[in-house]
């Protein structure tokens, strides 16, 4: 009986062992310049521990997002979450859990990073200067399909502080600009204020 229970134990403790380097092999496959797509909801981290969870708010990636490999530490990826504007050098980076990416072809994604947020967020993207165009569609409405934050600019930097939820329905100025993730943002009319929305939570309605 305690020769089976020692080889109970010792199988555990293998799994246990296979498990751990498995979560390592999965982190280490990844090589600077890899693109990784989401597989889940994922939480964002200033480093590589699990006490440095980004706060106030909490930014969470959506599943199916795609971004850019950075840097790999143990079960941990630093990820790009924007594209690189060459003239200030802007870019935005988090860690996230190896657990809750998967290698993604860079053709899926045209070569460069799509992220979505599901929380939090505010300030990680800014508009692509110059890159507002006339809409001359008929419909006359931005319709909110989900919770939706206002921006002073095309991007999800400078929130006006305010959100339109779910059924929300806002006046369009026809006018469509463009952040550094190559999210389409409408612009809309709001208590006596021009601002704009992302397109990935909203829809032109009549």
């Amino acid at each position: 009986m305690k020769t089976m229970k020692k080889l109970v134990a010792a199988l555990l403790v293998l799994t246990m062992v296979l498990a751990v380097s498995g979560a390592a092999m999965a982190s280490a496959k990844y090589d600077f310049g890899d693109y990784v797509k989401f597989v889940k909801n994922a939480y964002a981290y200033t480093a590589p521990r699990e006490s440095k969870k980004t706060s106030g708010p909490e930014v969470i990636v959506s599943k199916g997002s795609i971004a850019c490999v950075v840097d790999v530490e143990g079960d941990w990826v630093q990820l790009r979450l924007s594209h690189i504007d060459v003239i200030d050098s802007y870019v935005v980076v988090g860690w996230f859990k190896a657990s809750t990416v998967k290698a993604s072809a860079a053709d899926d994604v045209t070569g460069d990073v799509l992220v979505r947020y599901s929380n939090g967020g505010n300030s990680y993207s800014k508009a692509i200067p110059g890159a507002v165009v006339y809409d001359d569609t008929s419909k006359d409405h931005v319709k909110a399909e989900a919770k939706v934050w206002m921006h002073y600019e095309p991007s999800l930097s400078n929130s006006y502080g305010k959100a339109l939820h779910k059924g929300d329905k806002v006046k369009y100025r026809h006018l469509i600009g463009m952040d550094d993730r190559y999210v389409p943002f409408y612009g809309i009319r709001y208590s006596g204020k021009n601002l704009w929305v992302s397109c990935l939570y909203t829809k032109l309605v009549k």
